[in-house]
């Protein structure tokens, strides 16, 4: 770290808020005695940083989410999110139509006007839902500049059920042949020609890839050594028996491979040591099995612009990359491979660990066991939600969140995006939900839960 981040460190650290009994705005739950009672609440959007439009503050619709959210999805400037009865909306910047709007008809979004009483209803967020004739949106995902969509075909035209994967927004990221940017969405995947329907869509910078049923992955758009890929190509991942594909991460120029059995492969460019290899390791064709990593447990990844976010299973998480913003919340500029981030202590009791992660560009985010979310990193414009200096040099509690239940995290190229609501939509309930569903022996998926 420079010696000017260090001395903003050291003069902002005093405002940060140490984790304690006596520091929490609100009381313990007095059912167990142990745990820190949270705040019920609607449904609430925080977002930090170049953001959507006036989208800080907002309530959800009730008629958009009885049962919650099932997924937010950040690119450089704009979000998707779906619904827990799958309705799509979009907000954010539309040059290329990446919110699926037509960009020369697009409008700037403008406060009504409203009397001096402003109104409880005025506080709830107003936006369309995105809606695909004949289709129903299971799976989103955002690059920098373009979306993805996973759709269940409701028309049924071929017998069976049909799953199929549309593309709208910057061409490179979506892969259009005729390089042109287009707001509608398109259909990229070929079910005939690939003879198996997508799982799950992933997106990265001005990158698209679809995981199918099998277990084989399909990219397209900027490819690892700066060309460009207008068609969808196998990535080869040589797994070891009886194991498969779980999550896929991509950054700017890599990507990272989560299998089932908790191993962690990389692919791509290594000029940071994004991909967790030494430094004598240029770049990666083909995806690896990254070294650090083969006798460790691993449950999640996240991959920022050029850094990398391992968790273990016990909690301990590993970075690697750059860390130019402090990105990796290490003491150095570069990380060649992965080194443990200090959290002892940091996230609260040592008791505390981490069980989620998220990566922006140049900013990270993790929520704990108990339920708070932590940030560091580039806080430029406030991305991170964080009062203090312009980067961020350990993870710290986001304050506006103390006492909320946090619901979901997303984040973008230059924002932060932060669900609060009900303990029941909290991503910690959802957890526990699934666990105890997959114990009776009823498979429940969900794209943003670490599973076991």
């Amino acid at each position: 770290m420079s010696f000017f981040k260090r001395f903003c460190y050291c003069c902002y650290r005093t405002e940060e808020i140490e984790i304690n009994e006596e520091s929490r705005i609100l009381p313990k739950n007095k059912a167990d005695n142990s745990g820190i009672q949270k705040f019920e609440s609607p449904y609430t959007i925080f977002t930090y940083g170049i953001t959507p439009p006036n989208l800080h503050l907002f309530k959800l619709p009730l008629d958009w989410c009885r049962v919650g959210i099932l997924k937010i999805s950040c690119g450089a400037e704009h979000l998707l999110m779906l619904s827990q009865e799958y309705q799509l909306f979009s907000a954010g910047n539309n040059i290329y139509g990446q919110c699926a709007r037509d960009p020369e008809k697009t409008t700037t979004y403008k406060e009504d006007n409203r009397s001096s009483q402003e109104t409880e209803s005025s506080k709830y967020i107003r936006l369309k839902p995105l809606v695909l004739r004949n289709s129903k949106v299971i799976d989103i995902a955002t690059g920098s500049y373009h979306s993805l969509v996973l759709v269940k075909d409701l028309e049924d035209r071929v017998p069976g059920t049909i799953y199929t994967v549309m593309a709208f927004g910057h061409e490179t990221g979506c892969g259009f042949s005729d390089k042109k940017h287009n707001h509608v969405p398109t259909e990229i995947f070929s079910r005939t020609k690939f003879k198996e329907n997508p799982k799950n869509v992933y997106a990265g910078q001005m990158r698209s890839a679809i995981l199918l049923e099998s277990g084989k992955v399909l990219m397209v758009g900027e490819w690892f050594n700066g060309s460009k890929q207008r068609e969808l190509k196998e990535i080869p991942l040589h797994l070891e028996e009886n194991d498969q594909l779980k999550k896929i991460a991509i950054g700017k120029m890599h990507a990272i491979f989560l299998t089932k059995n908790g191993k962690t492969y990389s692919i791509g460019d290594n000029t940071y040591g994004e991909i967790g290899f030494s430094r004598d390791t240029y770049n990666k064709q083909l995806p690896a099995l990254i070294p650090f990593f083969r006798d460790i447990n691993a449950i999640d990844i996240a991959a920022g612009a050029r850094h990398s976010l391992v968790l273990e299973e016990t909690g301990k998480l590993f970075a690697f990359g750059d860390n130019s913003e402090e990105q990796c919340g290490l003491d150095t500029n570069r990380a060649y491979e992965p080194m443990e981030v200090e959290t002892k202590g940091i996230l609260g009791k040592k008791s505390v660990v981490t069980r989620f992660i998220f990566c922006g560009d140049a900013h990270s985010a993790v929520v704990t066991s108990e339920g708070d979310l932590f940030a560091w990193g580039d806080n430029t414009a406030g991305r991170l939600g964080i009062k203090g200096g312009l980067s961020i040099y350990r993870p710290r509690l986001v304050d506006d969140l103390i006492g909320r239940n946090i619901c979901d995290v997303a984040l973008g190229g230059f924002f932060s995006i932060f669900l609060v609501g009900p303990k029941t939509g909290s991503i910690l309930s959802k957890e526990e939900n699934i666990l105890k569903t997959r114990i009776f022996g009823t498979l429940i998926s969900h794209n943003n839960l670490n599973q076991v």
